[in-house]
C-alpha cells in the first residue's frame, strides 16, 4: 500500500513538474522610454527594477531608443537573460576614431529647424516639412531619430558631448531566459532614412520556436508626413498594412510562428469599450491563420484613456498583441497596468500583454 502511494506522489510530482516546464511565457512590453512621455527619468529605473524580477520566458520590448538606457538593460538585468537589439547607430568624429553624439555634424541643420519651425511644433506634419526644408534628412538616421525621440524641450541629449551615445533606430529589444539559437534585425524599410525607423527581430528560440519581435507602425492620428515614403505610402494604415504583410510573409516559412510587439492594430471590442484602429492588419494576421489570445480570453485595452501617461489621444485600443499559430494556448493576461507604489503614475503608456503557451 506504502508503495502504490509512494509511486501515485511521484507520478502526481512529475506531471506537475512538467506541466509547468512545459509552460512558455511569451510577452510584450511598450517601456515608452522618451522624452516625449512624462517622467521618463523617474520611470526608467522603476521598469528596470520591475524587468529584474519580471517572469518570463521571452519578452519582447518596444521603445528603448538610447544607446545608454540599453546599457542600463544589459548591466543591470541578470546574465542569464539573452538581450539582442539591432544594431546601434553610433556617430564618430576625428576621423572614425571617437563616438560622438548623434547630432555631432548637424548644428546648422537643427539651428535651422530651431529658428524657423518651432512655432509649428504642435502640427507635426508642418513641422516635419519645415525641418525638411532645413535639411534633416540629409543628416544622419540616429540625428534624425534622436531629434524624433528627444523632441525641441530635450534635444541638447542629441549633442551631449558626455554621453556621446548611440541611437537603437528601431527602438525593439528582445528579451529570453531561453536559448537563443539565432537572432537578426529586419527593416521594414532598408536603406531608406525615416523620422521613425521601423523594424523586427527574427529570433529562433530552443523550445519556443520562431519569434518576431516588432513595432510596426503606429497611427500618428495627423496626414502622413515620412519624407521619403511618401511616394510609397498615403498613410499610416498603409503602412502599417504593409509592415503587417511583411510579417506574416517572413512567419510563412515556419510552423509555429510568434508575432509579438506593438503592432499598432487593435478590434473592436466593444465589451471593454476598446475602439478599433487601423483594423485592416489585424484582420490580415486573422486571414493568415494567426490570433491574438489576449483579446479573446482577456479584451481590455493596453492603450487606454485611463493612464495619465496616454494624451492627446481619444480612444481605448489593444495595440499590444503576442500573436499565435499552430500553438496550445494556455492562458493570456495584461500585467504592469498598476501605478507603481508611491507614484500616480504605472510605468508607461501602455500595459504589457502575456500569453502562455504548451512548449
Amino acid at each position: 500500500m506504502t508503495f502504490v502511494w509512494l509511486l501515485c506522489l511521484t507520478s502526481l510530482c512529475m506531471t506537475l513538474h512538467l506541466g509547468t516546464s512545459s509552460a512558455i511565457k511569451i510577452q510584450t512590453y511598450n517601456a515608452g522610454l522618451l522624452s516625449q512621455i512624462d517622467n521618463y527619468d523617474d520611470r526608467k529605473p522603476n521598469i528596470i527594477r520591475a524587468l529584474q524580477s519580471a517572469d518570463y520566458d521571452v519578452m519582447c520590448l518596444q521603445e528603448v531608443w538610447f544607446g545608454d538606457d540599453v546599457g542600463m538593460l544589459k548591466r543591470e538585468l541578470d546574465r542569464s537573460v539573452y538581450i539582442y537589439t539591432p544594431p546601434l547607430y553610433q556617430e564618430k568624429m576625428f576621423w572614425g576614431t571617437i563616438n560622438a553624439p548623434p547630432c555631432h555634424n548637424a548644428p546648422l541643420t537643427v539651428a535651422c529647424s530651431v529658428f524657423n519651425c518651432a512655432d509649428l511644433v504642435n502640427n507635426i506634419p508642418a513641422f516635419v516639412n519645415c525641418s525638411v526644408d532645413c535639411g534633416l534628412m540629409s543628416e544622419s538616421q540616429e540625428c534624425i531619430s534622436c531629434l524624433a525621440f528627444t523632441g525641441l524641450d530635450m534635444m541638447l541629449r542629441c549633442f551631449n558631448y558626455y554621453r556621446r551615445e548611440s541611437i537603437n533606430a528601431p527602438g525593439v529589444v528582445l528579451l529570453s531566459k531561453r536559448k537563443v539559437t539565432s537572432a537578426k534585425t529586419v527593416f521594414f524599410e532598408p536603406n531608406v532614412k525615416q523620422i521613425i525607423k521601423r523594424a523586427y527581430i527574427e529570433a529562433e528560440i530552443e523550445d519556443v520556436g520562431t519569434v518576431f519581435c516588432s513595432h510596426s507602425t503606429s497611427n500618428a492620428n495627423t496626414k502622413y508626413y515620412e519624407p521619403n515614403l511618401r511616394d510609397v505610402y498615403k498613410s499610416w494604415r498603409e503602412q502599417n498594412l504593409a509592415d503587417s504583410r511583411k510579417l506574416t510573409e517572413a512567419a510563412s516559412m515556419f510552423d509555429k510562428p510568434l508575432i509579438i510587439g506593438d503592432l499598432n492594430t487593435s478590434p473592436d471590442v466593444p465589451a471593454y469599450n476598446v475602439t478599433a484602429d487601423l483594423e485592416d492588419s489585424y484582420n490580415h494576421f486573422l486571414s493568415e491563420g494567426f490570433v491574438s489570445p489576449y483579446v479573446t480570453m482577456v479584451g481590455k485595452c493596453t492603450f487606454c484613456l485611463q493612464n495619465p501617461l496616454v494624451i492627446d489621444w481619444n480612444y481605448n485600443n489593444v495595440l499590444d498583441h503576442v500573436m499565435v499559430r499552430n500553438h496550445t494556448v494556455l492562458s493570456a493576461k495584461r500585467f504592469y497596468d498598476q501605478n507603481t507604489p508611491g507614484q500616480d503614475i504605472p510605468m508607461s503608456d501602455h500595459y504589457g500583454v502575456e500569453v502562455e503557451i504548451e512548449n
